[in-house]
């Protein structure tokens, strides 16, 4: 079991306001446990508070897609179509069942997309870019780099909401389900490229360890400014198939010419890997090396992908 660890903000001198976000964690682990009865959602086990903290219980899983990737492409290996595909139906398929509940998850990203040895693939971190409204400034940059243009669309610039550590407030965005697709876009263009896929006015890749607030500023004008047929190719080539790029660009357009889910599960690409879910991901992760694969050669261990789980991670 996985054991998440939340520190409620309090104010010493405002017992209600406390108490109204206890009440608002309550509600959104409420929506946590109607969604975690999908598959492709981890499970949820329970809640308990100690001392100002959020104790959240749930399913514990092998490793993320970002741990997977980092691996695959550290041996300078292709990320196999059929595994990027696999995963791509499966989020979306929570984050369609997400939407039937009216829900946006607003948070994915390679290290929210669990992965097992058992071949399952899932969602997990709900809500608490809701619970927990952080300033600008201290928003991890790896988070921000997966929000869609119009997600940037404040009261204010960013760099002046930097600079004031100003809180960013639900209501000045402007976004809905949409946004979610737009994120994974973004993920399986990262997966495949091995990196974040944008660059700074000089062509350098922008890492997540480069200076915080400067990358945050230096994200924003990527994504607002975004060409998605330059960053599709930045990221694919030609090394996947035309219908993955398609689905990618779908993914990246524009709000308002942007799909939705009905129109993504239309898809070629959606439907050749529905009709493939059968795909081996547990076969994949357990030997890497499928006769078929670019990466035949090679092998690995579960052993590969210990996962270092910062604090407030731990396991029980």
């Amino acid at each position: 079991m996985a054991v998440k660890t939340i520190r409620i903000p309090q104010d010493r001198y405002q017992d209600h306001d406390n108490d109204e976000k206890v009440k608002k964690l309550k509600k959104e682990i409420t929506n946590f446990r109607t969604l975690s009865i999908h598959q492709n959602i981890v499970d949820f086990y329970g809640l308990c508070f100690n001392d100002g903290e959020a104790m959240i219980c749930m399913e514990l899983m092998d490793l993320s897609l970002y741990d997977l990737y980092l691996v695959v492409h550290d041996k300078e290996k292709k990320f196999p179509e059929e595994i990027l595909g696999y995963v791509a139906v499966q989020v979306l398929e929570a984050l369609g069942f997400c939407k039937a509940n009216d829900f946006i998850h607003r948070d994915v990203k390679p290290k929210n997309i669990l992965l097992n040895t058992r071949g399952e693939v899932k969602l997990c971190d709900f809500g608490e870019s809701r619970i927990l409204k952080d300033s600008l400034a201290s928003t991890f940059v790896g988070t921000v780099a997966y929000w869609p243009p119009e997600r940037f669309e404040t009261n204010k610039p960013i760099k002046e909401a930097i600079q004031q550590n100003a809180l960013i407030k639900e209501d000045v965005f402007r976004y809905d389900v949409r946004s979610d697709i737009w994120s994974l876009g973004i993920t399986l263009a990262e997966t495949a490229y091995g990196k974040l896929p944008f660059t700074d006015d000089k062509g350098a890749p922008i890492l997540r360890e480069n200076n915080q607030q400067q990358n945050i500023v230096t994200i924003q004008h990527c994504i607002v400014s975004a060409n998605k047929d330059e960053l599709i190719q930045r990221c694919f080539g030609t090394l996947y198939s035309k219908d993955l790029t398609e689905f990618v660009g779908m993914c990246l357009e524009k709000l308002d010419k942007r799909p939705k889910f009905d129109a993504l599960m239309k898809t070629n690409f959606y439907k050749n890997f529905k009709e493939n879910v059968k795909e081996d991901m547990a076969a994949f992760i357990a030997n890497y090396s499928d006769q078929d694969s670019p990466m035949d050669d090679s092998k690995f261990t579960i052993e590969d992908f210990q996962i270092k789980r910062p604090e407030p991670w731990t396991t029980i």
